[in-house]
């Protein structure tokens, strides 16, 4: 058994990762789809980062409605809620998950019908690869 120090230590570190995580990548995933909307000379479409803001969301509800009795007792979520709490917060956390893929993959037509009509094209030097995906990027054809 953990001590109630290292409990509320975890939970600290939980809370201080995943929520500016969160802020950070959706604040990104809007500015991009805002400078689509404004027609930018350049844009960038992260299609694996679109699943964040709403995949994630449902994390997001877990950690902000059980952790609070969890750090407050200094205890394991495990031994605070019965399990058939924690079973149908899997199952909203799941549901966010797979709300989030749809949301990427929609979201990534809409985007991709946007950049055809607003004269964007694929960009292929200016794309990146990077830990968070591939950032396809569109230039504003003149």
């Amino acid at each position: 058994m953990l001590s109630k120090t290292s409990v509320r230590f975890a939970i600290l570190f939980m809370w201080s990762f995943f929520f500016p995580s969160w802020f950070y990548v959706s604040k990104g995933v809007l500015e991009d789809y805002l400078d689509l909307l404004n027609h930018a000379d350049l844009v960038q479409v992260s299609i694996i980062t679109l699943w964040l803001p709403v995949g994630f969301f449902g994390v997001l509800l877990y950690l902000l409605f059980l952790t609070p009795k969890a750090f407050v007792r200094g205890e394991k979520i495990k031994e605070i809620y019965r399990s058939q709490t924690i079973k149908i917060w899997d199952k909203i956390v799941t549901i966010f998950a797979l709300c989030g893929i749809a949301f990427a993959v929609a979201w990534t037509y809409h985007s991709i019908d946007l950049l055809e009509k607003y004269g964007y094209v694929y960009s292929r030097d200016l794309t990146r690869i990077t830990p968070t995906g591939i950032h396809l990027m569109y230039v504003k054809a003149r």
